[in-house]
Protein backbone atom coordinates (compact mmCIF):
# COMPACT_ATOMS: atom_id res chain seq x y z
CA UNK A 1 0.00 0.00 0.00
CA UNK A 2 0.83 3.54 -0.77
CA UNK A 3 2.58 5.81 2.27
CA UNK A 4 -0.71 8.00 2.14
CA UNK A 5 -2.93 5.72 2.23
CA UNK A 6 -1.77 5.34 5.63
CA UNK A 7 -2.33 8.73 6.10
CA UNK A 8 -4.53 10.89 8.32
CA UNK A 9 -5.34 13.41 5.82
CA UNK A 10 -6.68 10.34 3.98
CA UNK A 11 -8.74 9.49 6.58
CA UNK A 12 -10.03 12.22 7.68
CA UNK A 13 -10.97 12.98 4.21
CA UNK A 14 -12.63 9.17 3.72
CA UNK A 15 -14.32 9.49 7.05
CA UNK A 16 -15.73 12.97 5.91
CA UNK A 17 -16.88 11.18 2.29
CA UNK A 18 -18.66 8.70 4.14
CA UNK A 19 -21.00 10.68 6.74
CA UNK A 20 -21.44 13.18 3.98
CA UNK A 21 -22.43 10.65 1.78
CA UNK A 22 -24.88 8.58 4.19
CA UNK A 23 -26.46 12.18 5.70
CA UNK A 24 -27.13 13.23 1.94
CA UNK A 25 -28.63 9.84 1.28
CA UNK A 26 -30.64 9.85 4.56
CA UNK A 27 -31.92 13.59 3.80
CA UNK A 28 -32.69 12.39 0.10
CA UNK A 29 -34.82 9.75 1.34
CA UNK A 30 -36.96 11.25 3.85
CA UNK A 31 -37.27 14.47 1.98
CA UNK A 32 -38.52 12.14 -1.22
CA UNK A 33 -40.99 10.27 0.65
CA UNK A 34 -42.42 13.30 2.56
CA UNK A 35 -42.22 14.78 -0.93
CA UNK A 36 -43.94 11.92 -2.83
CA UNK A 37 -46.93 12.20 0.09
CA UNK A 38 -47.43 15.54 -0.14
CA UNK A 39 -47.92 15.52 -4.20
CA UNK A 40 -50.23 12.69 -3.78
CA UNK A 41 -52.13 14.71 -0.69
CA UNK A 42 -51.82 17.49 -3.43
CA UNK A 43 -53.69 15.75 -6.37
CA UNK A 44 -56.04 14.25 -4.08
CA UNK A 45 -57.57 17.64 -3.22
CA UNK A 46 -57.22 19.13 -6.92
CA UNK A 47 -58.79 15.83 -8.07
CA UNK A 48 -61.96 16.61 -5.52
CA UNK A 49 -61.98 20.30 -5.98
CA UNK A 50 -61.81 19.18 -9.93
CA UNK A 51 -65.05 16.58 -9.21
CA UNK A 52 -66.90 19.89 -6.93
CA UNK A 53 -66.81 22.16 -9.73
CA UNK A 54 -67.88 19.40 -12.58
CA UNK A 55 -70.53 18.31 -10.26
CA UNK A 56 -71.43 22.26 -10.27
CA UNK A 57 -71.54 23.29 -13.14
CA UNK A 58 -73.62 19.84 -14.39
CA UNK A 59 -76.11 20.78 -11.58
CA UNK A 60 -76.29 24.54 -12.73
CA UNK A 61 -76.65 22.83 -16.59
CA UNK A 62 -79.86 20.96 -15.26
CA UNK A 63 -80.93 23.64 -13.42
CA UNK A 64 -81.24 26.16 -16.33
CA UNK A 65 -82.12 23.28 -18.85
CA UNK A 66 -84.29 21.66 -17.05
CA UNK A 67 -83.25 17.68 -18.38
CA UNK A 68 -80.01 16.18 -19.71
CA UNK A 69 -80.54 17.41 -23.59
CA UNK A 70 -76.88 18.55 -24.74
CA UNK A 71 -75.28 17.43 -21.63
CA UNK A 72 -72.82 15.36 -23.97
CA UNK A 73 -71.73 18.60 -25.49
CA UNK A 74 -71.03 19.71 -21.67
CA UNK A 75 -69.23 16.59 -20.82
CA UNK A 76 -66.84 16.27 -23.76
CA UNK A 77 -66.06 20.31 -23.50
CA UNK A 78 -65.57 19.46 -19.44
CA UNK A 79 -63.56 16.26 -20.37
CA UNK A 80 -61.17 18.36 -22.51
CA UNK A 81 -60.32 21.21 -19.69
CA UNK A 82 -59.99 19.11 -17.25
CA UNK A 83 -58.03 16.35 -18.80
CA UNK A 84 -59.89 14.03 -16.75
CA UNK A 85 -62.56 11.73 -18.00
CA UNK A 86 -65.92 12.16 -17.26
CA UNK A 87 -69.16 10.07 -16.91
CA UNK A 88 -72.62 11.26 -16.23
CA UNK A 89 -75.94 9.36 -15.75
CA UNK A 90 -79.41 10.20 -15.37
CA UNK A 91 -81.56 9.35 -11.89
CA UNK A 92 -81.73 5.98 -13.60
CA UNK A 93 -78.60 4.75 -14.17
CA UNK A 94 -78.25 5.13 -18.10
CA UNK A 95 -75.33 6.63 -18.99
CA UNK A 96 -76.10 10.39 -20.68
CA UNK A 97 -72.75 11.47 -20.79
CA UNK A 98 -69.34 10.14 -21.66
CA UNK A 99 -66.25 12.70 -22.17
CA UNK A 100 -64.83 9.81 -24.47
CA UNK A 101 -68.12 8.56 -26.08
CA UNK A 102 -67.96 5.28 -24.97
CA UNK A 103 -70.38 4.09 -23.12
CA UNK A 104 -73.82 6.71 -24.00
CA UNK A 105 -77.04 4.96 -23.82
CA UNK A 106 -75.09 1.60 -22.68
CA UNK A 107 -77.32 0.83 -19.61
CA UNK A 108 -75.88 1.09 -16.05
CA UNK A 109 -71.93 1.56 -15.54
CA UNK A 110 -69.75 -0.86 -13.87
CA UNK A 111 -68.44 1.48 -11.15
CA UNK A 112 -71.75 3.42 -10.41
CA UNK A 113 -70.79 3.12 -6.90
CA UNK A 114 -68.11 6.15 -7.50
CA UNK A 115 -70.49 8.46 -8.39
CA UNK A 116 -71.41 11.06 -7.14
CA UNK A 117 -74.98 12.22 -6.76
CA UNK A 118 -75.89 15.30 -8.84
CA UNK A 119 -78.62 17.49 -6.63
CA UNK A 120 -80.78 20.22 -7.79
CA UNK A 121 -82.72 21.75 -4.94
CA UNK A 122 -83.60 18.60 -2.45
CA UNK A 123 -83.94 15.88 -5.93
CA UNK A 124 -81.16 14.18 -7.18
CA UNK A 125 -81.30 14.55 -10.98
CA UNK A 126 -78.53 12.20 -11.82
CA UNK A 127 -74.61 11.41 -10.66
CA UNK A 128 -71.18 11.74 -11.97
CA UNK A 129 -67.96 10.45 -12.28
CA UNK A 130 -64.53 11.87 -12.63
CA UNK A 131 -61.58 10.15 -13.09
CA UNK A 132 -58.66 10.71 -10.73
CA UNK A 133 -54.96 10.81 -11.76
CA UNK A 134 -54.10 7.74 -10.28
CA UNK A 135 -56.37 5.89 -12.17
CA UNK A 136 -55.10 7.77 -15.88
CA UNK A 137 -57.72 9.24 -17.98
CA UNK A 138 -56.64 7.59 -20.92
CA UNK A 139 -56.96 3.60 -19.73
CA UNK A 140 -60.10 2.61 -20.56
CA UNK A 141 -62.51 0.96 -17.90
CA UNK A 142 -63.06 -2.61 -17.21
CA UNK A 143 -65.09 -4.36 -19.76
CA UNK A 144 -64.63 -0.73 -21.96
CA UNK A 145 -63.66 -0.22 -25.91
CA UNK A 146 -61.39 2.41 -25.39
CA UNK A 147 -58.62 3.15 -27.41
CA UNK A 148 -55.60 3.38 -24.72
CA UNK A 149 -55.21 7.43 -25.44
CA UNK A 150 -55.56 9.97 -22.80
CA UNK A 151 -57.97 12.84 -22.82
CA UNK A 152 -55.69 15.07 -24.72
CA UNK A 153 -54.51 13.02 -27.28
CA UNK A 154 -58.04 11.76 -28.02
CA UNK A 155 -59.55 15.00 -28.47
CA UNK A 156 -56.47 17.06 -29.17
CA UNK A 157 -55.87 18.74 -26.16
CA UNK A 158 -52.69 19.40 -23.74
CA UNK A 159 -51.88 16.85 -20.86
CA UNK A 160 -52.01 18.36 -17.77
CA UNK A 161 -48.49 17.38 -16.31
CA UNK A 162 -48.22 15.17 -13.51
CA UNK A 163 -47.87 16.45 -10.30
CA UNK A 164 -45.37 13.59 -9.21
CA UNK A 165 -42.77 15.29 -11.63
CA UNK A 166 -42.29 17.93 -8.42
CA UNK A 167 -41.38 15.21 -6.30
CA UNK A 168 -38.94 13.67 -8.67
CA UNK A 169 -37.37 17.10 -9.41
CA UNK A 170 -36.50 17.50 -5.81
CA UNK A 171 -35.25 14.40 -5.35
CA UNK A 172 -32.84 15.53 -8.46
CA UNK A 173 -31.72 18.65 -7.19
CA UNK A 174 -30.76 16.77 -3.61
CA UNK A 175 -28.71 14.53 -5.42
CA UNK A 176 -26.87 17.08 -7.60
CA UNK A 177 -26.91 19.42 -4.40
CA UNK A 178 -25.23 16.70 -2.31
CA UNK A 179 -22.75 15.70 -5.27
CA UNK A 180 -21.59 19.47 -5.20
CA UNK A 181 -21.36 19.71 -1.43
CA UNK A 182 -19.83 16.49 -1.25
CA UNK A 183 -17.12 17.86 -3.57
CA UNK A 184 -16.73 21.33 -1.94
CA UNK A 185 -16.83 19.43 1.62
CA UNK A 186 -14.13 16.97 1.08
CA UNK A 187 -11.98 19.69 -0.81
CA UNK A 188 -12.81 22.27 2.43
CA UNK A 189 -11.40 19.04 4.39
CA UNK A 190 -8.10 18.23 3.03
CA UNK A 191 -7.05 21.73 2.38
CA UNK A 192 -7.95 22.71 6.44
CA UNK A 193 -6.60 18.90 7.14
CA UNK A 194 -3.43 19.93 5.52
CA UNK A 195 -3.41 23.07 7.23
CA UNK A 196 -3.60 21.23 10.62
CA UNK A 197 -1.73 18.30 9.77
CA UNK A 198 1.29 20.40 8.77
CA UNK A 199 2.15 21.53 12.18
CA UNK A 200 1.12 18.34 13.61
CA UNK A 201 4.28 17.36 10.72
CA UNK A 202 6.36 19.86 12.25
CA UNK A 203 6.16 18.91 15.70
CA UNK A 204 7.00 15.17 14.59
CA UNK A 205 10.17 16.49 13.14
CA UNK A 206 10.77 18.61 15.74
CA UNK A 207 10.08 15.65 18.20
CA UNK A 208 12.44 13.39 16.51
CA UNK A 209 15.28 15.84 16.12
CA UNK A 210 14.28 16.31 20.36
CA UNK A 211 15.21 11.94 20.79
CA UNK A 212 18.10 12.14 18.62
CA UNK A 213 19.75 15.08 20.97
CA UNK A 214 19.52 18.09 19.26
CA UNK A 215 17.93 19.81 22.58
CA UNK A 216 17.84 23.29 20.19
CA UNK A 217 15.10 22.18 18.16
CA UNK A 218 11.63 23.96 18.46
CA UNK A 219 8.02 24.69 16.44
CA UNK A 220 7.20 27.74 15.10
CA UNK A 221 3.82 28.19 16.48
CA UNK A 222 0.69 29.66 14.91
CA UNK A 223 -2.88 30.30 15.72
CA UNK A 224 -4.47 29.76 19.30
CA UNK A 225 -6.32 26.04 18.67
CA UNK A 226 -5.07 22.90 20.06
CA UNK A 227 -2.16 22.41 18.12
CA UNK A 228 -0.66 25.81 18.52
CA UNK A 229 -1.06 24.86 22.32
CA UNK A 230 0.49 21.62 21.73
CA UNK A 231 3.48 23.43 20.00
CA UNK A 232 3.60 25.74 22.97
CA UNK A 233 3.81 23.05 25.16
CA UNK A 234 6.52 21.10 23.05
CA UNK A 235 8.50 24.24 23.36
CA UNK A 236 7.80 24.68 27.32
CA UNK A 237 8.79 21.04 27.49
CA UNK A 238 12.35 21.51 25.07
CA UNK A 239 12.93 24.42 27.13
CA UNK A 240 13.34 22.20 30.24
CA UNK A 241 14.87 19.14 28.63
CA UNK A 242 17.93 22.11 27.31
CA UNK A 243 18.05 23.45 31.00
CA UNK A 244 18.25 20.40 32.72
CA UNK A 245 21.17 18.86 30.17
CA UNK A 246 22.63 22.42 30.87
CA UNK A 247 22.48 22.04 34.82
CA UNK A 248 23.30 18.60 34.46
CA UNK A 249 26.61 19.59 31.96
CA UNK A 250 27.19 22.69 34.76
CA UNK A 251 27.04 19.77 37.43
CA UNK A 252 29.32 17.18 36.32
CA UNK A 253 31.69 19.91 35.66
CA UNK A 254 31.14 21.96 39.30
CA UNK A 255 31.24 18.48 40.92
CA UNK A 256 34.78 17.42 39.11
CA UNK A 257 36.18 20.80 39.87
CA UNK A 258 35.20 20.31 43.55
CA UNK A 259 36.60 16.57 44.05
CA UNK A 260 39.84 17.60 41.90
CA UNK A 261 41.17 20.22 44.48
CA UNK A 262 41.17 18.10 48.15
CA UNK A 263 41.74 15.32 46.08
CA UNK A 264 44.72 17.24 44.60
CA UNK A 265 45.48 18.49 47.70
CA UNK A 266 45.52 14.77 49.31
CA UNK A 267 47.64 13.24 46.70
CA UNK A 268 50.31 16.00 47.11
CA UNK A 269 50.45 15.61 50.39
CA UNK A 270 50.38 11.99 50.29
CA UNK A 271 53.34 12.20 47.74
CA UNK A 272 55.06 14.65 49.88
CA UNK A 273 55.13 12.11 52.80
CA UNK A 274 56.23 9.22 50.93
CA UNK A 275 59.40 11.25 49.10
CA UNK A 276 59.99 12.38 52.88
CA UNK A 277 59.61 15.80 51.89
CA UNK A 278 57.28 16.41 54.29
CA UNK A 279 56.71 14.60 57.68
CA UNK A 280 53.89 13.04 59.05
CA UNK A 281 53.08 15.76 62.14
CA UNK A 282 49.54 16.57 63.33
CA UNK A 283 49.48 19.37 61.36
CA UNK A 284 50.24 17.57 58.26
CA UNK A 285 47.51 14.56 58.82
CA UNK A 286 44.61 16.84 59.77
CA UNK A 287 45.18 19.19 57.11
CA UNK A 288 44.92 15.68 55.08
CA UNK A 289 42.12 14.78 57.27
CA UNK A 290 40.22 17.96 56.77
CA UNK A 291 40.45 17.03 52.91
CA UNK A 292 38.80 14.18 53.37
CA UNK A 293 36.24 14.96 55.90
CA UNK A 294 35.37 17.71 52.71
CA UNK A 295 34.96 14.93 50.51
CA UNK A 296 33.19 13.00 52.58
CA UNK A 297 30.51 15.49 52.78
CA UNK A 298 30.48 16.55 49.30
CA UNK A 299 29.70 13.08 48.13
CA UNK A 300 27.07 12.92 51.45
CA UNK A 301 25.48 16.14 49.92
CA UNK A 302 25.60 14.55 46.54
CA UNK A 303 24.03 11.73 47.86
CA UNK A 304 21.20 13.36 49.62
CA UNK A 305 20.74 15.70 46.59
CA UNK A 306 20.21 13.14 44.19
CA UNK A 307 17.42 10.90 46.67
CA UNK A 308 15.30 14.40 46.83
CA UNK A 309 14.96 14.70 43.66
CA UNK A 310 14.44 10.61 42.87
CA UNK A 311 10.78 9.99 41.78
CA UNK A 312 10.36 7.71 44.55
CA UNK A 313 11.62 10.19 47.21
CA UNK A 314 9.49 9.47 50.02
CA UNK A 315 8.80 11.41 53.49
CA UNK A 316 7.85 10.19 56.57
CA UNK A 317 5.79 12.23 58.21
CA UNK A 318 4.17 12.62 61.82
CA UNK A 319 2.71 15.21 63.84
CA UNK A 320 5.46 16.57 65.14
CA UNK A 321 6.39 20.12 67.31
CA UNK A 322 8.44 22.38 65.88
CA UNK A 323 9.27 24.18 68.69
CA UNK A 324 10.88 20.69 70.00
CA UNK A 325 12.56 20.82 67.29
CA UNK A 326 13.62 24.34 66.78
CA UNK A 327 15.05 23.92 70.80
CA UNK A 328 16.46 20.50 70.12
CA UNK A 329 18.78 22.30 66.82
CA UNK A 330 19.67 25.29 68.86
CA UNK A 331 21.46 23.39 71.65
CA UNK A 332 23.16 21.23 69.07
CA UNK A 333 24.54 24.08 67.47
CA UNK A 334 24.85 26.25 70.94
CA UNK A 335 28.78 24.91 71.40
CA UNK A 336 29.81 25.77 68.08
CA UNK A 337 28.14 29.15 68.10
CA UNK A 338 29.86 30.23 71.69
CA UNK A 339 33.09 28.73 69.99
CA UNK A 340 32.99 31.54 66.99
CA UNK A 341 31.75 34.08 69.51
CA UNK A 342 28.30 34.17 68.30
CA UNK A 343 25.18 34.22 70.33
CA UNK A 344 22.15 32.16 69.61
CA UNK A 345 18.80 33.62 70.39
CA UNK A 346 15.41 31.31 69.92
CA UNK A 347 12.23 33.29 70.23
CA UNK A 348 9.28 31.01 70.01
CA UNK A 349 5.60 31.56 71.05
CA UNK A 350 3.44 29.77 73.26
CA UNK A 351 0.97 28.63 71.26
CA UNK A 352 2.56 27.02 68.61
CA UNK A 353 0.72 24.47 66.68
CA UNK A 354 1.91 20.93 65.59
CA UNK A 355 2.98 20.47 61.93
CA UNK A 356 2.73 17.10 59.86
CA UNK A 357 6.54 16.67 58.87
CA UNK A 358 9.52 14.74 58.89
CA UNK A 359 11.65 15.08 61.47
CA UNK A 360 14.69 14.39 60.42
CA UNK A 361 14.48 16.14 57.36
CA UNK A 362 13.31 19.22 58.56
CA UNK A 363 16.04 19.24 61.03
CA UNK A 364 18.28 18.74 58.43
CA UNK A 365 17.17 21.94 56.61
CA UNK A 366 17.15 23.97 59.99
CA UNK A 367 20.30 22.56 61.21
CA UNK A 368 21.70 23.86 57.53
CA UNK A 369 20.88 26.60 57.52
CA UNK A 370 21.65 27.68 61.45
CA UNK A 371 25.52 26.13 60.14
CA UNK A 372 25.37 28.31 57.33
CA UNK A 373 24.71 31.59 59.78
CA UNK A 374 27.03 30.96 62.10
CA UNK A 375 29.86 30.33 59.27
CA UNK A 376 28.75 33.95 57.93
CA UNK A 377 28.39 35.82 61.33
CA UNK A 378 31.83 37.43 62.17
CA UNK A 379 32.82 36.90 65.92
CA UNK A 380 30.33 39.25 68.34
CA UNK A 381 27.29 38.49 65.75
CA UNK A 382 23.87 36.95 66.78
CA UNK A 383 22.00 34.02 65.11
CA UNK A 384 18.50 33.92 65.62
CA UNK A 385 16.60 31.31 65.14
CA UNK A 386 12.56 32.19 65.32
CA UNK A 387 9.02 30.20 64.30
CA UNK A 388 5.00 31.74 64.54
CA UNK A 389 1.73 30.43 63.63
CA UNK A 390 1.28 32.20 59.99
CA UNK A 391 -3.07 31.26 58.93
CA UNK A 392 -2.17 27.69 58.31
CA UNK A 393 1.34 27.13 57.70
CA UNK A 394 4.40 27.44 60.65
CA UNK A 395 6.82 30.11 59.25
CA UNK A 396 10.45 29.66 60.44
CA UNK A 397 13.36 32.15 60.12
CA UNK A 398 17.33 32.11 60.49
CA UNK A 399 18.48 35.44 61.02
CA UNK A 400 22.23 36.94 61.52
CA UNK A 401 23.96 39.77 61.83
CA UNK A 402 26.69 38.76 59.27
CA UNK A 403 27.94 40.56 55.90
CA UNK A 404 24.81 39.62 54.09
CA UNK A 405 24.08 39.05 50.41
CA UNK A 406 24.32 41.26 47.50
CA UNK A 407 20.93 41.65 45.82
CA UNK A 408 22.14 40.77 42.49
CA UNK A 409 23.12 37.43 43.99
CA UNK A 410 20.22 36.44 45.72
CA UNK A 411 18.40 34.65 43.29
CA UNK A 412 20.90 32.10 42.86
CA UNK A 413 21.70 30.84 46.53
CA UNK A 414 19.70 27.94 45.86
CA UNK A 415 21.11 26.28 42.96
CA UNK A 416 23.17 23.50 43.21
CA UNK A 417 27.14 24.27 43.90
CA UNK A 418 26.85 28.01 44.14
CA UNK A 419 28.93 30.59 46.72
CA UNK A 420 27.76 33.86 47.31
CA UNK A 421 31.97 34.34 48.52
CA UNK A 422 33.71 32.39 46.14
CA UNK A 423 36.83 33.00 48.11
CA UNK A 424 35.99 31.43 50.78
CA UNK A 425 37.93 27.84 51.60
CA UNK A 426 36.11 24.93 51.06
CA UNK A 427 36.82 23.48 54.37
CA UNK A 428 34.73 26.29 55.83
CA UNK A 429 32.50 27.58 53.15
CA UNK A 430 30.86 24.57 52.22
CA UNK A 431 30.23 22.61 48.73
CA UNK A 432 27.59 24.65 47.53
CA UNK A 433 24.74 21.70 47.85
CA UNK A 434 23.00 22.72 51.41
CA UNK A 435 20.51 25.42 50.02
CA UNK A 436 19.51 23.28 47.13
CA UNK A 437 18.95 20.25 49.41
CA UNK A 438 17.00 22.50 52.18
CA UNK A 439 15.04 23.59 49.34
CA UNK A 440 13.97 20.61 48.01
CA UNK A 441 13.20 19.01 51.48
CA UNK A 442 11.07 22.03 51.86
CA UNK A 443 9.05 21.89 48.62
CA UNK A 444 8.85 17.59 49.57
CA UNK A 445 6.84 18.91 52.42
CA UNK A 446 4.58 21.48 50.41
CA UNK A 447 6.67 24.51 51.72
CA UNK A 448 8.39 26.92 50.72
CA UNK A 449 11.70 28.48 51.03
CA UNK A 450 13.15 32.05 50.55
CA UNK A 451 16.61 34.52 51.46
CA UNK A 452 15.87 37.97 52.38
CA UNK A 453 19.40 39.75 52.58
CA UNK A 454 21.10 42.94 51.37
CA UNK A 455 24.71 43.72 51.64
CA UNK A 456 26.20 44.30 55.06
CA UNK A 457 22.44 44.07 56.96
CA UNK A 458 22.51 40.34 57.48
CA UNK A 459 20.67 37.58 55.95
CA UNK A 460 17.62 35.73 56.94
CA UNK A 461 16.31 33.06 55.58
CA UNK A 462 12.58 31.82 56.13
CA UNK A 463 10.75 28.94 54.98
CA UNK A 464 7.14 27.89 55.70
CA UNK A 465 5.62 24.56 56.39
CA UNK A 466 1.75 23.74 55.80
CA UNK A 467 -0.34 22.63 58.62
CA UNK A 468 -1.96 19.75 56.35
CA UNK A 469 -0.51 16.85 55.38
CA UNK A 470 2.19 16.64 52.03
CA UNK A 471 1.13 14.36 49.21
CA UNK A 472 5.14 13.01 49.34
CA UNK A 473 4.10 11.46 52.75
CA UNK A 474 3.91 7.78 52.59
Amino acid sequence: MPKWFYSLQFRLVVGFAIILALATGGVGLFTGQAAHRQVHHIQGEFDRARSNRINATLAEFYRETGDWNGVQALTKRAGFLSDREIVVVNEAGDVIGDSRRRREGAGHHPHRSRFAPIVVGETQVGSVLVATAGEGPGRPEPGGDGDGLSPANAHGGIAEPPLIRFSESIGRSLVWAGLVAGAGGILLVSLLSRRVLRSVSGLTTAARALGSGDLSRRVDVKGKDEVAELGHTFNAMADALEDAARQRRNLVADVAHELRTPLSNVQGYTEALKDGVLQPDAATLNTIHQQVLYLARLIEDLRLLAETEARDFRLRQEVESVAEIVRHTAEAFRPKAEAAGIVLVVELPEDLPPVWLDRTRIEQVLGNLVDNAIRHTPPGGTVTISALDNAGAVTIAVSDTGEGIPADLLPFVFDRLYRADPSRARATGGAGLGLTIARKLVEAHGGSIRAESAAGAGSRFVFDLPLTRSTASE
